[in-house]
């Protein structure tokens, strides 16, 4: 998938030149004039990196970059044309990752894009493979579920159930998508053998200090209920 990246910068000439190179090294570029613009976009377009001016008016690229830093980790290069050690302190301390004094090569900015995307890519990774609900954090490639930092034992079969619940914490599942889950027969799967499954992982969670989040729905199945599900 293509990374896509913003360019903040109120130069239309920078804007450019940023633009062409990238470009040309494969990304799909958007662009924003000021740090209104550059906080909307970001909102809407959601790119895999910011490449943002310190010297945009007000909001400056400060106070983006820390607004940026309230809801995501995205990579964030800071362009300036000054060179002066007291800016880079400030671009660290608002949460940017680079900093850059312009005027800058095509090829140097590319590598220190591409840098930023190669040591961002295994953090994604990694968080692609937790499901998080409520105090509930499940990890896909450990096969643990943890209530906070304690570690819930669960058998084969209670981690493909629970699993199936926290896909979408706020989904009714029939009996029927729960065996198909945790893959037994229709023999296997009477009403009173899940809803002992259920009740040892309920069990389970509250003895590591959690909340009761396995609900049973009478006559279709099972949801994960918790406070931010309501």
């Amino acid at each position: 998938m293509t990374d896509t990246i913003l360019i903040v910068d109120d130069n239309e000439d920078i804007r450019t030149f940023v633009k062409t190179a990238l470009e040309s090294e494969g990304y799909l570029v958007i662009e924003a004039g000021d740090g209104n613009a550059a906080v909307l976009s970001f909102t809407s377009e959601r790119p895999s990196l910011v490449v943002l001016d310190i010297g945009i008016g007000q909001p400056d690229g400060f106070e983006v970059c820390r607004t940026i830093r309230t809801t995501s980790s995205v990579p964030i290069i800071m362009l300036t044309s000054r060179a002066d050690e007291v800016d880079e302190a400030m671009c660290l301390a608002a949460g940017a990752d680079d900093y850059i004094r312009k005027p800058v090569s095509p090829r140097i900015l590319g590598l220190r894009v591409a840098n930023q995307l190669r040591r961002r890519a295994p953090l994604e990774s990694a968080e692609a493979s937790l499901l998080h609900a409520g105090e509930l954090t499940l990890d896909l490639l450990s096969r643990e579920l943890r209530v906070g930092d304690a570690v819930v034992p669960l058998t084969r079969i209670e981690f493909d159930f629970i699993e199936l619940l926290m896909q979408q914490p706020k989904r009714v599942f029939t009996r029927e998508q729960v065996l198909n889950a945790i893959g037994g027969s229709s023999e296997f799967s009477s009403d009173h053998l899940l809803d002992t499954h259920a009740s040892r992982m309920r069990m389970k969670i509250k003895s590591a200090g959690g909340p009761k989040v396995i609900s049973a729905v009478r006559a279709v199945g099972y949801r994960l209920l918790y406070p931010d599900s309501e």
